[in-house]
């Protein structure tokens, strides 16, 4: 090698040098910096610490339209409600991801926990909330209303929609998951709601018949599990346009899905002994589909309370897959029994 060469080979060596020390040095300091309420540290996860952080995190990501990630340990009490307006409708991801985070319940008894809510005269897209375990603390105190609300009675002009919700555990308060108004175009997947003192989700129309109603529609629930629940796994309160798909519907009192105006379709579900049938749909809406699903049943089996000092009966035992209204179409349905019912003649798929 000539003198040349290797005076040409140092130089080159010294520019690399020059050119990649500012990246190296910019992508430390990312790293040190974690975004708002790290409280700047070198972890980019959010570790809250009370309810006025993580509120903070929450809004801050609504307003900056991020999706900031909690640090798993986070675990906070909630003594009010959070609401969180939605931003204008960008067409980018903004929400939050809890990493698993635990999130209690010590407010008002009936007020909401979680609220995220429309702003009028501006649809909301592309909400991203997963990854939380919210308990409203219904079990041996005062439960919450909702554990999480997406609100838009505004009706369209301050819509939610194109929304993500998924892993989601719910536990002990009034509701588990609620819709209410122009909450469109949204996916509930593995969403959970356990032990409420009414629905595990709960689903309603607002301003219906006014210029200004908001409409819950286009709703795709995929592996929702809604179990022992004083209401209905999921009440559609007038609410059509949901697909329910392989959900999980045990002892619940009125049943696994209440659909008071019909559903869009139900398929791949189970339900055992939740209320005398699995499905209540009264209405056929614009055409109600319920195709391939199981109950299973013991013919005794059904929803109690706790009250008085003694368990009361809130629920019937279940006898059938179905309870439905003229032009409900079932499909290749099935009830199974064991226990005192085995064999019974009084269970059947359709009511």
């Amino acid at each position: 090698m000539t003198k040349l060469q290797t005076a040409r080979r140092a130089i080159l060596a010294v520019a690399a040098v020059l050119v990649a020390a500012p990246l190296r040095g910019a992508r430390a300091q990312a790293r040190e910096v974690g975004p708002p309420g790290s409280g700047g540290g070198a972890s980019s996860f959010i570790w809250a610490r009370n309810e006025t952080e993580f509120a903070q995190a929450l809004q801050d990501g609504a307003a900056q339209r991020f999706v900031p990630m909690f640090d798993s340990r986070t675990t906070v009490t909630l003594t009010k409600t959070i609401n969180v307006a939605a931003p204008d409708g960008a067409s980018m991801t903004w929400g939050a991801n809890g990493n698993h985070a635990k999130v209690q319940w010590a407010g008002p008894v009936g007020d909401d926990m979680i609220v995220f809510h429309g702003t009028k005269g501006s649809g909301s897209r592309c909400l991203y909330f997963e990854k939380f375990n919210l308990n409203g603390n219904g079990y041996a105190g005062t439960p919450c209303g909702s554990c999480l609300k997406l609100s838009a009675p505004d009706g369209d002009p301050g819509s939610i929609y194109k929304f993500t919700l998924r892993d989601i555990y719910t536990a002990y308060g009034t509701r588990g998951i609620s819709l209410e108004g122009a909450v469109f175009e949204g996916m509930c997947e593995n969403v959970h709601g356990e032990n409420h003192r009414e629905h595990g989700f709960y689903a309603k129309n607002t301003n219906v018949g006014q210029h200004n109603r908001g409409i819950v529609s286009n709703i795709m629930m995929v592996h929702p599990n809604m179990s022992r629940n004083l209401g209905a796994g999921i009440y559609l309160d007038g609410v059509y346009s949901v697909n329910v798909l392989l959900g999980g519907f045990v002892n619940n009192a009125l049943g696994g899905v209440v659909a008071t105006n019909g559903i869009r379709a139900a398929a791949f579900c189970n339900g055992e002994n939740t209320g005398e049938s699995v499905f209540v749909v009264p209405n056929n809406g614009y055409g109600s589909l319920i195709l391939f699903n199981e109950g299973s049943t013991d013919g005794s089996t059904r929803a109690r309370k706790f009250e008085g000092g003694q368990w009361v009966d809130v629920g019937k035992p279940m006898l059938y897959l179905l309870n439905r209204g003229a032009g409900v179409v079932e499909m290749n349905g099935h009830v199974a029994t064991y226990g005192g019912a085995l064999g019974s003649s009084a269970v059947r798929v359709i009511k």
